[in-house]
């Protein structure tokens, strides 16, 4: 059995604490003064695209927070996209005020970028202080124009991958240090290299590329892939690959629950090689796939917020977890994963975005022969 990453032990294990540290956190926000957002209006910023997964999940929750913060406010979403999700980080490290009134969506990508250490990631994601945690799988998928639909076994889908040059093999990006690079590790683990095109503000344009059939392969979370793309499923364009799979309870890597009959990336590798996957090249996709997994989504403020103020959005989202028209809406949205709120989540941020030596210098090697891009000059 492989060795959970200790990042997905601490879910695992702060899973079962959620409800009481709700229970606990509830009663500290009553000794306080609510704060009184009536009036007022609260932005919370994404740094991608409209239409993407972490534009999605920010519009689902806003009209909820709205009506769950003390004094009903006026929530506004603002799109700040660029530089692989650090732009819109950067905007609210600077520019929000530390009153409660502003919220940062924080994505796979946004998380990569501060953990390989990219010099555009000015913003002290460690320290930040998290409303709602969102883990959710990864789906990497591919254009019926591969043919992968008509080979049954998986190392079959695998070797047909390989036997198309790069050229063939186009792939959206964000950045090569954003969350897409956990991707790109995945297939070239496979022995399958790609050509990346990097520049895209987000999952929306690099889903609307591989629609037109200009990407031949694309990735999204699993929730957004079975949405979002349920059109393309539906009419046989898009067919899945694998997807990262989920570490239960018990530190077995198992199927991703959202979707159960497509195999995860380790299945594939072994039916691939034969093997386990062993060495600095997979322990480097384990850290990775920790960010994209663990870290998908999140809504976090900014340390220094007052108490009453955390307290008050923290509440606000325990209610929007009972509220049946979330819980309705949300079901395609969030999906059977655990929501996470407060401060269980603390510890799973800060070791998520935190890469070993080794793994870091794997990356490093492969950002630079792949993609002539420096960790420490990332651009």
């Amino acid at each position: 059995m492989l060795r959970k990453p200790r990042f997905m032990r601490t879910v695992g294990t702060l899973a079962a604490t959620i409800a009481m540290a709700a229970i606990g956190s509830a009663v500290v926000g009553d000794a306080q003064a609510a704060p009184d957002f009536k009036g007022k209006r609260i932005t919370i910023i994404v740094p991608f695209s409209e239409g993407g997964g972490s534009d999605i999940y920010a519009r689902m929750m806003a009209p909820y927070f709205e009506k769950y913060l003390p004094g009903n406010p006026t929530i506004l979403v603002m799109n700040k996209p660029g530089g692989g999700g650090t732009t819109g980080a950067v905007y609210f490290e600077q520019r929000a005020p530390k009153d409660g009134t502003w919220a940062l969506t924080l994505s796979t990508s946004t998380a990569a970028n501060y953990a390989l250490g990219d010099p555009r990631a000015k913003y002290n994601l460690k320290e930040y202080i998290p409303i709602i945690l969102s883990p959710r799988g990864i789906t990497q998928y591919a254009r019926k124009d591969l043919g992968l639909q008509d080979v049954k076994d998986i190392k079959g889908k695998i070797e047909k991958l390989r036997s198309y040059e790069p050229s063939k093999l186009g792939f959206g990006g964000k950045t090569p240090t954003s969350g897409d690079l956990a991707l790109r590790i995945a297939l070239s683990l496979l022995d399958v290299e790609v050509n990346s095109v990097w520049g895209l503000g987000g999952n929306g344009p690099m889903a609307l590329g591989f629609e037109r059939g200009e990407f031949m392969l694309n990735y999204d979370n699993t929730m957004a892939y079975l949405k979002g793309r349920a059109h393309l499923i539906k009419d046989g364009t898009a067919v899945p690959i694998y997807t990262f799979g989920n570490y239960d309870e018990n530190g077995k890597l198992t199927r991703d629950p959202a979707l159960p009959d497509v195999p995860h990336f380790v299945e594939v590798y072994k039916a691939a090689y034969g093997k386990e996957p062993s060495g600095a090249g997979f322990e480097a996709w384990k850290a990775m796939m920790g960010v994209s997994v663990s870290m998908s989504k999140s809504l976090l403020l900014l340390p220094g917020t007052p108490k009453d103020a955390v307290e008050a959005w923290r509440d606000a989202a325990r209610k929007m977890l009972k509220d049946p028209e979330f819980l309705s809406r949300a079901k395609e949205e969030v999906g059977p994963y655990p929501q996470i709120i407060g401060e269980p989540a603390v510890p799973i941020i800060k070791e998520s975005v935190t890469i070993s030596p080794e793994a870091k210098a794997w990356i490093a090697k492969y950002v630079k022969v792949r993609y002539d891009v420096d960790l420490g000059k990332a651009n």
